[in-house]
């Protein structure tokens, strides 16, 4: 016996969230079992027994694992269980907690490695379709084959790329610029001209992926291409998902000794992806946010090499494993049963693309469809609420003000984030944006996912999207006037137990404000250049640049990820007033309470309650942010955006102070060589600040009006 005792809390962001909470109601039958390791287990080298048990006290489920999580391998029956974890070589036991299973839990039984191998078909190719499947896929997008002959030419007219020399050359295209630019020729036209060799029987397509395909396999991937060098991953992350789908499409036109060195690169990346997620030990730290794509590219590399003798099958095995361990399990981290996405609507729509070739061809070969899983069921319902191409911004966390035409991070936002999720969730709306986005004028980014067949589905249980609707997993409330219409007064508000750090900011409690689409109050500032310019870091991930408060000049830390919110209700009375209650009390340690509640009264009205508590006197700072010019208007302000008319007035005699200013507290290129600077729609800021009190309960009235002969907003419903 030893005396280290199992950790109950977590110490780190990027550690897992246990689960199933202590007297949780389990989501999926069988839940995933995830705790937190013993401290000293840094490389999954502790065997831990997990152990569940019925209300009698029957152990009906036993497992001996190295490593965080254990996933029984039955449909357990509804019932009452207790679950326990224990070291067993030392004896310690983290105590045991209960969870419940009723009807309502989604059964899945996962997928193991020998069912995946077992349906593997022996044919070129086979990840993404195989020949059989062609004329169906044809069929079904006819809108899509547009798109990609426009791909492919576009592919004719860039050539092939040049290689990086941003690590030696001070005069080269920088990495920022490079990496961008890469993505057109990797992910972008390669992909396309590959594709197309096959479902338009186009040679010409077929013989220009081959020459870019070894083109990109000429490069050493352990230079600037690597994932794991010093140099920046992001063009090692674009071969890592591209080549081994590339590799498997283009296999019937390489011959022996082409088959061989492709092959070699492809597990090259494979090695580095295993490498990453065991440095990171993801599997107990999933919170890293570039690693959570690397699991998807891992499996892929393992299913494309199998068979081609470079690799030996027992690592392949270990590769495959790894990946449906982490799907099987903690995956998707910044994602739950509701189908939100803590990190924020941008990074929502591409970290919920990586993975779908390999789920697709999981489903296909093992008849085990991981879209089944709650969170993938739901997502379309947060993007319904938080992704619609129509609104000017997408609030929360960075790149918030991109859009998928954005010249900034071209595709990163997807084009069509409704893609796969819209038939899985069969929810109506869903289905109507997903075929009104179907076919850009080209693909920019995502096109992976574009031409797989169908995933095989049980009947969906995806509830009708409601106007009060809340995401408490990740942390977001959405109040809507009425979702169905084009003049929707809808507001957005953030309450996480994801803290803030990596792309999320410090805002808990801050909202956000639209009618139709337009963008009345905001959050502001923007990447500057690229991520961690001195904007992005001093002013965008600041409290001050979002909509919330700070306590005598301080906001919530951006470095602790203790600074959390919690959404206490949201419900729709008898008399139609959405309300949503919040309690961010953590994110402020000087505080003894902040509770902050939002009445939508009608499609014009909201109010915004605050009441803030310390056990001294302390300043208040209200901010808000617009994309308009605001004016001053009584006690509060009043702008006219896009035949919109909104007033924000504050109660009486609450604050001392109003300040409107054009003005961010960190300049957008400052730090920044002059031919980097960046240009970006204007923002405009308003704080209201209170005298000294120990309690303030303060009170905003937000009024919006639509001008009648101004167009109104494009909704799209089913």
């Amino acid at each position: 016996m030893t005396n280290e005792q199992f950790p109950q809390e977590r110490t780190s962001g990027l550690q897992v969230f246990p689960s199933p909470a202590d007297g949780a109601c389990v989501s999926e039958n069988p839940p995933a079992l995830i705790w937190l390791p013993l401290p000293s287990d840094t490389n999954d080298t502790i065997l831990y027994r997990c152990t569940v048990m019925d209300a009698a006290g029957t152990v009906v489920y036993s497992a001996e694992v190295c490593g965080n999580t254990a996933v029984p391998d039955r449909i357990l029956p509804e019932g009452e269980y207790v679950w326990d974890v224990e070291a067993v070589e030392s004896g310690v036991k983290r105590g045991k907690q209960r969870f419940a299973v009723t009807d309502r839990a989604i059964p899945f039984v996962r997928p193991t490695v020998d069912e995946v191998l077992a349906g593997l078909p022996d044919c070129r190719p086979r990840h993404l379709f195989t020949k059989e499947e062609i004329p169906s896929i044809r069929n079904a997008h006819p809108e899509e084959i547009g798109t990609l002959r426009r791909n492919i030419a576009q592919a004719y007219l860039d050539g092939l790329p040049e290689r990086p020399h941003f690590h030696t050359d001070p005069d080269a295209l920088p990495y920022r610029e490079y990496f961008g630019r890469f993505r057109d020729f990797c992910d972008r036209n390669l992909v396309a001209c590959a594709l197309g060799y096959h479902l338009l029987d186009d040679e010409q397509a077929g013989k220009f992926a081959k020459t870019l395909f070894l083109h990109l396999c000429d490069w050493n991937p352990n230079g600037p291409c690597s994932l794991c060098g010093q140099w920046g991953d992001e063009v090692g992350l674009s071969m890592a998902r591209c080549l081994p789908a590339v590799f498997d499409l283009l296999y019937p036109l390489l011959n022996a000794k082409e088959r061989r060195y492709a092959a070699e690169t492809v597990a090259m990346y494979a090695e580095q992806c295993e490498r990453r997620l065991s440095s990171l030990n993801y599997s107990h730290n999933p919170g890293s946010s570039h690693a959570g794509r690397l699991p998807a590219y891992l499996g892929e590399a393992a299913l494309s090499l199998w068979g081609c003798g470079v690799v030996p099958e027992e690592i392949l095995r270990r590769w495959l494993g790894k990946a449906l361990n982490i799907y099987n399990g903690v995956f998707p981290y910044f994602g739950g049963a509701d189908g939100s996405w803590a990190e924020g609507t941008f990074y929502s729509t591409s970290y919920t693309k990586w993975y779908l070739p390999f789920f697709a061809a999981v489903a296909r070969f093992s008849g085990k469809n991981y879209l089944e899983r709650p969170f993938y069921r739901n997502f379309a319902r947060y993007l319904l609420h938080f992704a619609l191409p129509q609104y000017e911004i997408h609030p929360f966390g960075d790149g918030y003000w991109c859009t998928p035409d954005s010249p900034e991070w071209p595709g990163f936002f997807a084009q069509n984030p409704f893609r796969v999720y819209a038939q899985v969730s069969g929810l109506p709306e869903a289905m109507a944006y997903d075929r009104r986005l179907a076919a850009p004028e080209l693909f920019k980014l995502h096109l992976l996912d574009v031409f797989l067949p169908g995933f095989p589905m049980s009947d969906n249980c995806t509830e009708p999207i409601a106007d009060a609707e809340v995401f408490p997993d990740s942390g977001y409330v959405s109040l809507h006037s009425d979702h169905t219409s084009p003049d929707d007064l809808h507001l957005m508000a953030r309450a996480s137990r994801f803290g803030p750090g990596s792309h999320r900011h410090p805002d808990n409690g801050g909202f956000a404000l639209f009618h139709g689409g337009t963008a009345l109050l905001t959050p502001s500032g923007y990447f500057g250049r690229q991520y961690g310019s001195a904007h992005h870091m001093r002013w965008l991930n600041t409290t001050k640049a979002h909509n919330a408060v700070l306590i005598d000049g301080i906001g919530q830390d951006w470095t602790n990820f203790r600074h959390t919110g919690e959404i206490l209700s949201c419900t729709i009375d008898g008399n139609g007033c959405r309300t949503a209650v919040l309690d961010l009390t953590e994110s402020y340690p000087m505080l003894n309470r902040w509770i902050r509640t939002f009445r939508m009264t009608d499609g014009n009205t909201v109010f915004v309650e605050d009441v803030i508590e310390a056990d001294h006197p302390v300043t208040v700072m209200y901010c808000l942010h617009t994309l308009s010019e605001p004016a001053a208007w009584e006690d509060g302000f009043r702008l006219e955006r896009n035949g919109c008319t909104m007033t924000v007035k504050p109660g009486e005699e609450q604050y001392v102070r109003r300040t409107i200013t054009d003005k961010y507290d960190v300049d957008l290129n400052e730090g920044e060589p002059e031919e980097y600077h960046v240009t970006m729609p204007q923002q405009y800021h308003v704080y209201f600040e209170t005298e000294k009190k120990e309690k303030h309960e303060l009170r905003m009235k937000i009024n919006v009006t639509k001008d009648p002969t101004f167009p109104s907003g494009s909704r799209v419903n089913g």
